[in-house]
């Protein structure tokens, strides 16, 4: 699996930005965060075939005190899993894959209650390409939805 479905993914009481409003920060949370990414989706965004089977479906990224793990089932049944490291810096946050799928990558996000969007996704050198970056962009164009704490 490349970078995104792990995307797909997540990242401990980090601030999102606040615009100058009167509001208050909000904070993405360790926890258990879901999202799916139909096989539809990801072709009709130039995903290739094999990697539309392979990892399109349910993801579930848990994210726990600067780690995080990415693991998704997929409509045709195979599951996966991946897992690294992510470190913040105001509302930027940047995911460094440990074991399973290459491709690292920053972006931002907004936290809206339970529902957390992304933009401004980069991707990293070494697989810093047109490629990976697109893969990037369309893993994680859709929200996650925090469902839970992270497991003890």
């Amino acid at each position: 699996m490349r970078l995104g479905g792990c995307a797909l993914v997540a990242l401990a009481a980090i601030l999102a930005g606040c615009g100058g409003s009167n509001e208050p920060a909000k904070l993405l949370r360790d926890g258990v965060y879901r999202y799916e990414l139909s096989e539809q989706h990801l072709l009709d965004n130039g995903i290739g075939l094999q990697q539309a089977k392979d990892e399109s479906g349910d993801h579930a990224i848990t994210l726990d005190g600067g780690s995080f793990v990415d693991r998704w089932r997929s409509s045709g049944g195979r599951g996966g899993s991946c897992g690294g490291t992510y470190t913040a810096e105001g509302s930027t946050v940047t995911f460094r894959w440990t074991y399973g799928c290459f491709g690292d990558w920053t972006m931002r996000y907004t936290v809206d209650g339970a529902t957390v969007t992304w933009a401004d996704i980069d991707v990293l050198p070494p697989y810093d390409d047109e490629e990976e970056q697109k893969v990037a962009e369309v893993f994680n164009s859709v929200p996650w939805t925090r469902v839970g704490d992270p497991p003890s």
